[in-house]
């Protein structure tokens, strides 16, 4: 099942203190919504969720008088950097599994990882099979 929370424009003016510093599970995407990334917000993310969706959208200089930064702000990936537009969350303690769900999911419905897990070196461990297509791949999403 992949993640339901309508998607969200990032908009640099937003008030980033309204994003869970919590762990959890995200995708990024782009100005279609088609899924560039799925991620994961760990114990070592800075921030959690906060943290790792201003790595991918912000920049250092951006965050400057924040008083914090992630550590790889501004290190996307190429098939992410400057094309993620959209994003959404789902704050999970149960971060990894949920993971792996909905990479599953993913790779049973399009036959392949989306373009940003294929470039990340933190590889998902083999991925199991549903067998069957979601409702979302019918409609091609």
């Amino acid at each position: 099942m992949r993640i339901r929370k309508p998607w969200t424009e990032w908009d640099d003016a937003m008030d980033w203190k309204l994003l869970p510093g919590a762990m959890g599970v995200y995708e990024l995407a782009d100005e279609e919504q088609r899924t560039l990334y799925i991620g994961k917000a760990n114990g070592y993310s800075p921030f959690g969720l906060r943290g790792e969706l201003c790595r991918h959208f912000s920049s250092a200089e951006a965050l400057a008088g924040a008083n914090w930064a992630h550590p790889r702000m501004g290190e996307d990936l190429p098939s992410i950097a400057g094309k993620a537009r959209f994003y959404r969350f789902e704050v999970n303690h149960n971060y990894y599994s949920r993971w792996i769900e909905i990479l599953t999911r993913y790779n049973e419905d399009h036959e392949t990882l989306p373009p940003g897990n294929i470039e990340d070196p933190e590889q998902p461990p083999k991925l199991g099979r549903y067998h069957w297509k979601s409702e979302d791949a019918a409609r091609g999403l």
